[in-house]
């Protein structure tokens, strides 16, 4: 076979392999994180080939021809994984080759020993299926070391030479997993592998020579790893949360974030920059002297640890700002003219400010203060000191003697069936909206009658003329929050027999009756 022929097929697996890796291992990622430093045994089995000069017709170049009578091999590594993508390992590889013969001088079959040292690189180790790639080298033991042979140019001759290979590896546990690849062993010299120099058997007829420095071994297959320690991953400070600013005594919330797939237990301890230390993910402290502070959270797993610091400033508490309490007017509700009394507990306070709400002020308390009118005011007392201000408020209200000793308004009547107000009940109601303007906490709720000898509905003309006397308070400024239209029916005391003219005409009437508008 031309050593073109012999090259092309291991080249042409590995290639193959590498592209069917790249493919799988892109196509899922991986659950499982593979282990790091830890030692691990491999044990692999393959189909068995060999690529040399004296396993076919020297005129026949085929490239499958290392294959055309398959061997098996078995073999065991031992190693060290340095990290997730990196191991070194060493071991020894049992090839039966039965392509290992020479029809001329009768040589039929053979076996060949590896022992191997390999560094193995995994670049996607965070996928479940991964493509590797494999480099190292090979003492290899052949025919070329058997004397019984006595064959022509034949020595006790032990092999050696590099060792490549590519395969995907299947990480199914923290610990185990399985592999595919291919592998092939460029044996120097020759004759180590199949026992015979180049040149053998010169002058014999139909003697195939060998006519290389080198034979090639290879391997198709696979097989399973496992690491004596789990997969470790270092944890990680993701961020920390500090309060920046805290007062002397102030007691101040800590907490560090980590990856969440650490591997546990995960530790974190902290340092507070004054002299004490603390721990716990989430802690908290104080500080008993104003400054600024580098606090340290350190966290640690058996992958390593990691550390970050944040700074506090410390400052001494302020002056408390001023307080108000028990806020209140002595009384609250007084008549014009007379006087009250405005009083709180002020605490902390440099400056007061007493506004009774009618545009006069005072700057202590208690405060005394009479009103000229009438209305609800809203007393503002304003406490101040260099830490901010406090307020309060109160409302007082100021009426009219004249006004409590209103106990009735004027009626107004209406003609026989009529509902609208003649000229005599406006001029009534007039007086009446005087009484309720000067009084604006007087209510008025309106009842209204009829003599039951009218035509038509009782209720609906007596609810006329209700609405009727409200529209007019309301025309004249009376708001309509402070009046009530109630359509009474027939007035039970309506007598016509007692009214010359038609029905009774002091039924057909509309009530004013005055009330407080608290609860109206």
């Amino acid at each position: 076979m031309s050593r073109l022929s012999s090259l092309r097929l291991p080249h042409l697996q590995t290639l193959l392999i590498w592209a069917v890796a790249m493919l799988i291992g892109t196509a899922a990622q991986a659950q499982i994180i593979r282990p790091s430093e830890s030692i691990y045994v491999l044990l692999r089995g393959s189909v068995a080939g060999y690529y040399g000069d004296l396993d076919g017709d020297p005129n026949t170049t085929s490239i499958s021809e290392g294959f055309d009578d398959p061997g098996f091999g078995v073999g065991g590594e031992v190693g060290y994984l340095f990290n997730d993508n990196l191991s070194l390992g060493v071991g020894l590889v049992y090839q039966d080759l039965p392509a290992l013969n020479n029809r001329s001088t009768n040589i039929q079959g053979g076996e060949a020993y590896q022992f191997q040292a390999l560094l193995r690189y995994l670049p996607f180790p965070a996928l479940k299926v991964s493509p590797f790639v494999e480099l190292g080298g090979a003492l290899v033991s052949g025919q070329g070391t058997e004397n019984e042979r006595n064959l022509p140019g034949t020595d006790d001759v032990l092999g050696f030479g590099p060792v490549v290979g590519a395969g995907v590896d299947v990480a199914l546990t923290p610990r185990f997993g399985l592999f595919l690849g291919a592998q092939s062993t460029f044996v120097f010299p020759d004759v180590a592998l199949d026992g015979t120099d180049p040149g053998a058997f010169p002058g014999q007829p139909g003697a195939q020579g060998d006519d290389h420095d080198f034979d090639i071994l290879a391997n198709v297959g696979g097989g399973f790893r496992f690491a004596f320690r789990a997969p470790v991953t270092a944890v990680e400070i993701q961020g920390l949360e500090c309060p920046a600013e805290l007062e002397t005594g102030e007691t101040g919330s800590f907490m560090v974030m980590t990856n969440d797939d650490a591997t546990m237990p995960v530790t974190s301890t902290w340092q507070w920059g004054d002299g004490a230390a603390g721990s716990g993910m989430t802690t908290s402290h104080s500080f008993s002297a104003p400054g600024t502070y580098t606090v340290t959270s350190m966290v640690m797993n058996d992958g390593g640890t990691d550390s970050e610091s944040c700074l506090v400033t410390v400052v001494a508490p302020p002056v408390p700002p001023p307080s108000l309490a028990g806020c209140r007017a002595t009384p609250s509700s007084i008549n014009a003219g007379d006087q009250v009394t405005i009083n709180a507990t002020a605490t902390g306070a440099t400056s007061l400010t007493i506004d009774f709400g009618d545009g006069t002020t005072a700057s202590s308390l208690p405060a005394r203060h009479a009103y000229a009118n009438t209305g609800s005011y809203t007393v503002t007392i304003t406490a101040t000191n260099e830490s901010g201000t406090d307020t309060c408020t109160i409302p007082v209200t100021v009426g009219d003697s004249y006004c409590a000793s209103i106990t009735e308004l004027n009626p107004v009547f209406f003609g026989y069936g009529a509902t609208t107000l003649a000229a005599e009940a406006t001029s009534r109601l007039e007086e009446n909206i005087e009484i309720l303007r000067r009084c604006p906490d007087i209510c008025v709720t309106i009842n209204a009658y009829s003599d039951g000898a009218e035509p038509g509905d009782a209720l609906r003309i007596s609810q006329a003329r209700a609405d009727a006397v409200l529209q007019y308070y309301v025309s004249q400024g009376i708001s309509r929050d402070r009046l009530r239209a109630i359509g009474r029916g027939v007035d039970p005391a309506a007598n016509s027999k007692e009214d010359p003219g038609p029905g009774d005409s002091r039924a057909r009437r509309a009530d004013s009756i005055p009330s407080s508008c608290a609860g109206f």
